[in-house]
């Protein structure tokens, strides 16, 4: 009996019921794989295989420098898995680190890969498998493996109730080739799932089970102020708790020449201030102790800019459109008949 002859067997078989649900890894594992530079909810992606750059980036801009930008509140923890459980993370610390694939933000729901070159699915959606790239590493030279996404995906779903959520729907996570990686999903038919897995923060298994300086074993589920090792664009500098965290550009960044990085990741440091208030934080702003801000109050960008140094022109307002899903912001009003009181 042929593979053609074994796979229509199993159809039928489905067809009648009578085929439990671990056959249909079976059959997706049985198809040929098709390997995808990029995927979408909406199966055509903008950008083809080998494109130099997406197109809302400056492809020239120059490196170095330096900018300073607000946090709101304060921060105890460099540990994303335990983000919002245990402690405040601080802000800028996802830059240090990097996912299998990444959103591009001129297209609706579409990834395109990072950490992995290529992704693979079979028509039913009932898996996923994706391909590290030979070159990803960790700052300290080490490369980034099928092991590290295992060990990354387990600690989320066990530390993080908002990630165990998240990934319910993987039942079994394991390495497939030496660089691969394949996700199984509890049933077929969710297009979506791909996408999920494809945004997993990847952590270095070899760092978090080794030990600190003072030789104390490290826990990925405890709240931490020592810099992690990362395999992103940055690093952490320099730091004081609760109130400032620099993050510089690593120069060896190994991913610094793919097309899903180039024009970004331009300053040599980023550092984020924090302020307790947004009150506060607007006016630090205003008086240059800051150098960038997001506004995302329609009220304040009505209202809060008219100061000198906007009509001098030391301060440039622009409007950036989110183009990659629907987001809308307005002031509130009200209908007032004629001669009422209010």
């Amino acid at each position: 009996m042929n593979r053609r002859t074994l796979v229509t067997s199993a159809l039928c078989a489905l067809g009648a019921g009578r085929l439990p649900f671990p056959a249909w890894i079976g059959l997706a594992r049985a198809e040929e794989k098709v390997w995808r530079h990029g995927i979408s909810l909406f199966d055509d992606v903008k950008y083809p295989p080998g494109f130099k750059h997406f197109d809302y980036v400056n492809a020239a801009a120059p490196k170095g420098g330096a900018v300073r930008e607000i946090a709101v509140g304060t921060y105890d923890n460099f540990n994303y898995v335990v983000a919002g459980v245990k402690g405040g993370l601080a802000a800028g610390i996802d830059l240090i680190y990097e996912t299998l694939l990444v959103s591009a933000l001129d297209e609706v729901s579409t990834e395109y890969g990072l950490l992995a070159e290529a992704v693979s699915h079979p028509d039913d959606f009932s898996l996923a498998t994706y391909r590290l790239r030979a070159q990803a590493k960790w700052h300290d030279g080490r490369p980034v493996t099928p092991e590290d996404a295992i060990f990354s995906f387990n600690a989320f779903k066990k530390n993080s109730p908002q990630f165990a959520a998240y990934y319910r729907h993987v039942t079994k996570l394991e390495k497939t080739e030496d660089r691969e990686i394949t996700f199984i999903f509890d049933s077929p038919g969710n297009r979506e799932l791909p996408q999920i897995v494809g945004q997993l923060l990847v952590l270095p298994q070899h760092w978090w089970e080794g030990t600190d300086k003072n030789g104390n074993k490290r826990d990925i589920g405890a709240t931490t102020l020592e810099p992690p090792l990362g395999s992103g664009a940055y690093r952490i500098k320099e730091f004081s708790p609760g109130r400032n965290v620099v993050y510089e550009r690593v120069k060896d960044y190994w991913g610094r020449d793919l097309n899903v990085n180039i024009g970004r990741d331009n300053f040599d440091e980023l550092g984020f201030e924090y302020f307790r208030d947004t009150t506060v934080a607007l006016e630090a702003f205003r008086g240059n102790k800051v150098d960038w801000r997001t506004e995302n109050s329609a009220k304040n960008w009505a209202t809060a800019y008219d100061f000198p140094a906007v009509k001098e022109g030391r301060v440039v307002l622009e409007e950036f459109p989110i183009n990659n899903q629907g987001v809308m912001q307005a002031l509130p009003s009200i209908s007032v008949a004629p001669n009422s009181r209010i």
